[in-house]
């Protein structure tokens, strides 16, 4: 066997075993990535009801109203989705105090039942707890505010009677004063036509 005829040999014996190996890299290739595991995300409790109020915020009064009546009876269904609906609406801020209060003691029940994600959850209860505390600290203020309002209008009141009372008794003691003169004009004058007599005669 010539030389020329083993160096071709050789050389296609190399290009055989380097193309098998390429393909063998790409085969474990496309394999690695068939086994690359897919994430998916999956909303936790929490930032399902963040989202969700994060969405509902610009909602209508008129369209609130319908959503919540809607996520109160799905409430009885029992679905999480349900609840966490419900949750979420009593934290908008068109909420009044008492779907608000209804929402907390469901978002309670929610932790009691789910521990696994009690944790996330006891970090949202206490945002509620602190919202909370600072309606019921307004609605005290507004209240106190109110009280005092109405105590300051019942004096308003009382001084306008007393004002009134004042005028009349004024304007009574004018037309006494008025006849008061009246009379000393009229003794003055009788005094007046006394002298002159006394004068005259």
């Amino acid at each position: 066997m010539s030389d020329k005829m083993k160096k071709n040999i050789l050389l296609c014996s190399l290009v055989v075993i380097l193309g098998g190996c390429v393909a063998g890299q790409r085969q474990t290739g496309g394999l690695d990535d068939l086994l690359e595991p897919t994430v998916v995300f999956h909303a936790t409790d929490g930032s399902y009801i963040l989202s969700c109020l994060n969405g509902t915020g610009s909602l209508r009064s008129s369209e609130f109203n319908r959503y919540f009546q809607e996520a109160e009876k799905g409430v009885t269904s029992g679905t999480d989705e349900d609840k966490l609906r419900f949750i979420c609406l009593s934290l908008n801020s068109k909420a009044n105090y008492k779907q608000f209060r209804q929402g907390v003691d469901l978002l309670r029940q929610y932790i009691r039942q789910h521990p696994d994600s009690r944790e996330e959850m006891h970090g949202l209860m206490n945002l509620v707890q602190r919202l909370d505390k600072a309606k019921v600290t307004r609605w005290s203020n507004r209240k106190k505010m109110l009280d005092e309002k109405e105590e300051l209008e019942a004096e308003v009141a009382s001084l306008q009677a007393r004002v009134e009372v004042l005028l009349r008794e004024h304007e009574q003691d004018t037309v006494k004063i008025q006849e008061l003169r009246n009379q000393i004009e009229q003794l003055k004058n009788i005094e007046n036509i006394i002298k002159n007599r006394e004068h005259g005669s």
